[in-house]
């Protein structure tokens, strides 16, 4: 009878501490698992986006080319206006910009890639070479491209 209680007791503590691990890893990132599994999911999907569409300018180490092209690895740009981002990879940007506090002007084209995509790199560029962006949904990235300026 003794050692029923002691198992139960210890079951209940596992699960106890189990369920409050969960709870406390869910507020410190502010995802619940389900977000947490997509953002990882959307990191790796948007990974392979990047080596494919964006890398060539924006090299592999997200850091750009020179004073061609802007990095993305800890742009002020890029991370102070990710709907602004968002708009740029779908249409292309053909205007003046200033990242880190270096003006670029190459023109970038659009990406001939879907919104899911987009979302998919958006969310890998913003959590990728130190940068903290989070995780960037398709329903959120349709809002904000219906919001573009047509002026990129």
């Amino acid at each position: 009878m003794k050692s029923k209680y002691l198992i139960v007791l210890f079951a209940t503590m596992l699960l106890a501490c189990g369920v409050g691990k969960e709870k406390n890893d869910e507020e410190k990132s502010g995802l619940t698992s389900r977000e947490e599994i997509r953002l990882k999911q959307y990191q790796v999907q948007g990974a392979k986006v990047y080596a494919t569409y964006c890398a060539n300018c924006h090299q592999q180490d997200g850091k750009g080319l020179a004073s061609l092209y802007p990095p993305l690895a800890g742009s002020d740009y890029l991370l102070e206006n990710l709907p602004r981002a968002a708009c740029i990879v779908k249409h292309g940007q053909s205007k003046e910009i200033v990242v880190n506090g270096v003006t670029y002007n190459q023109m970038m084209p659009a990406n001939p890639i879907t919104n899911l995509e987009i979302a998919e790199v958006l969310t890998f560029i913003g959590n990728a070479w130190g940068n903290e962006a989070g995780l960037v949904g398709v329903k959120d990235l349709d809002k904000w491209l219906e919001e573009c300026e047509e002026d990129y």
